[in-house]
């Protein structure tokens, strides 16, 4: 009976597990995928008329250009984080070049003591001297990271910078494919208006008939 019972728990708990596993790939999925049918059963949707389809067109080109600005946006706060990171590394590179700096005039100061007689003892200077140029060493393969990193996230932002470009003439292409139907539509009304107008100039009008002539008494 307890075998049962922990049995009957662990698959309730495997479950459990399972569908927040489910909920989160679901989210997931739907964060990524969008349609107009999205919300609504497409088995369905398949079914309704031709006729009854009138405003699909318009509802789904909204829906692409919405997701064309969401790539867009996405884009740019990609090129922000690579901005960022730049920034960070060219700070890291003027603080290579400040403990180079500092390390420079360590070893002027301690080649000075050096030169003084009387001043610390010879090998113990021998010894700073060499310390601190290791050191110098050390920061002269720091900066040759940086300065690669540095390059490589330029043209990094370069690549993105050019994306964006591109995937703004794309929304505007969208744009103008939006506005010829309409310009049609007006185009077409406009010429069905004047169609009218001629047919109407065409048909000629009914003349009245003529009052009947008066008896002479």
């Amino acid at each position: 009976m307890k075998k049962t019972a922990i049995i009957f728990l662990l698959v309730i708990t495997f479950a459990f597990t399972g569908c927040a596993t489910m909920d989160e790939l679901t989210g997931s999925i739907s964060a990524k995928v969008t349609s107009i049918t999205s919300n609504v059963d497409p088995k369905i949707v398949a079914k309704v008329p031709e006729d009854k389809r009138g405003g699909f067109p318009k509802a789904e080109f909204a829906v692409k250009v919405a997701e064309e600005k969401l790539k867009l946006a996405q884009l740019k706060t990609e090129l922000a984080v690579k901005q960022k990171k730049l920034a960070e590394y060219e700070e890291e590179l003027v603080n290579i070049d400040l403990k180079d700096a500092s390390l420079d005039y360590d070893i002027v100061k301690q080649e000075a003591i050096d030169a003084t007689p009387g001043l610390g003892k010879k090998e113990d200077n021998i010894k700073a001297l060499t310390s601190l140029k290791l050191k110098k060493n050390d920061l002269q393969g720091d900066r040759i990271k940086a300065n690669g990193n540095i390059d490589s996230t330029k043209q990094q932002i370069k690549d993105m910078a050019d994306k964006i470009k591109a995937q703004e003439e794309k929304i505007k292409e969208l744009a103008v494919d939006k506005a010829k139907p309409e310009e049609k539509a007006a185009v077409s009304t406009e010429k069905e208006k004047a169609d009218k107008g001629k047919v109407a100039e065409a048909t000629p009008k009914e003349e009245a008939p003529a009052a009947p002539a008066e008896k002479t008494k």
